[in-house]
């Protein structure tokens, strides 16, 4: 059985090469202009945090929590990395270190800001709901953070900068490869489904549920695709605010790159923030968008269409997630195998 997903993903690669690699192109576009300079910073620093003896410090109940502003600040997937990288030096136990990464893998604040408020929507002012909602429900992080423990480690050679920082940028710039790997092939899986024609299923809420099962694949590109639906602009906003803070495959293999994981467990943690956020955002909108979130009452039959417009998001996501699942799960029983 675990042959027929490649197999499935390979005869789709023959069958629709262009569809492929124009997804390719454009997801390596992404990584390379946006993904790489506003994220390898970080990751060199995170390392080089790790590196140096400053979780040693910290009292073994507080260090965890210091997690949770890094990955806040670094954007996926420095909080897995970190995790990861305490776990293979012994700090964090691997079931703490899977919790850890499951509650502080989080999207970057600039992204938020300035590629999907100001560069999607072309509205500053949905930055405020979507950073209050995301980060805002990241806060419920803090009470499993805080039932995690650092263990005692041996320490090594002290901290020296001259040898530290070189390792730490060779370290940042095999992950962000990494990253840009995962990004690239999620694109791939999406266009392969899109190609398939499981989106004209659905008929008229065709847009709607490409939009969504791309944000199920990888979250920037159906970020991109709900701002341009003719949805009102708090259920946008929710939807992005779904799938911005789940990740979607991608960010799901990028945290995977770098710490071992229950996949399956890890994407069902990072299901319930993901459904506060979009709860949140949602009830946030109107309070700092009053003027583009007027309601208006709804025909009989808008109101048929948005019913169906929801249900097909349901359906469409609830498909993504069984392949997304599968696939993962595929991966685990794979890694699990002697």
């Amino acid at each position: 059985m675990r042959f027929i997903l490649p197999l499935l993903i390979l005869f789709g690669l023959i069958a629709v090469p262009d569809a492929a690699f124009s997804a390719a192109s454009d997801a390596a576009l992404l990584w390379w202009t946006r993904v790489l300079p506003s994220l390898l910073p970080y990751l060199v620093t995170s390392s080089l945090l790790c590196r140096s003896d400053l979780f040693s410090r910290l009292p073994k109940r507080l260090a965890p929590l210091l997690l949770l502003p890094l990955g806040f600040l670094g954007g996926y997937p420095v909080g897995a990395k970190l995790a990861g990288k305490l776990y293979r030096d012994g700090a964090l136990s691997l079931s703490d270190a899977q919790k850890a990464a499951a509650f502080c893998n989080l999207p970057n604040p600039v992204f938020l800001i300035s590629v999907v408020s100001a560069g999607m929507f072309r509205d500053p002012k949905t930055a405020l709901p979507l950073l209050l909602g995301v980060y805002g429900t990241a806060l419920l992080g803090l009470i499993p953070l805080s039932r995690v423990s650092f263990a005692e480690t041996k320490k090594g050679e002290p901290f020296a900068l001259s040898r530290d920082l070189p390792a730490s940028i060779g370290e940042g710039v095999n992950a962000i490869l990494n990253i840009g790997g995962c990004i690239v092939f999620a694109s791939v899986l999406g266009a392969l489904v899109e190609s398939a024609g499981v989106f004209r299923l659905f008929g008229t809420s065709a847009p709607t549920v490409r939009a969504a099962a791309l944000g199920l694949f990888e979250m920037t590109s159906g970020a991109n695709a709900i701002a341009a639906l003719p949805l009102s602009l708090p259920l946008r906003l929710a939807l992005c605010a779904f799938f911005v803070q789940s990740g979607g495959l991608s960010v799901l293999l990028q945290s995977a790159s770098v710490l071992p994981l229950s996949l399956p467990r890890y994407g069902l943690t990072r299901l319930f923030p993901a459904l506060a956020a979009a709860l949140a955002v949602f009830f946030l909108t109107p309070l700092f968008c009053p003027d583009t979130t007027v309601p208006t009452m709804a025909t009989g039959r808008e109101m048929l269409q948005n019913t169906f417009d929801l249900l097909a998001v349901s359906l469409s996501c609830g498909f993504g997630l069984l392949l997304v699942f599968v696939f993962t799960f595929g991966l685990s029983k794979r890694k699990r195998t002697p």
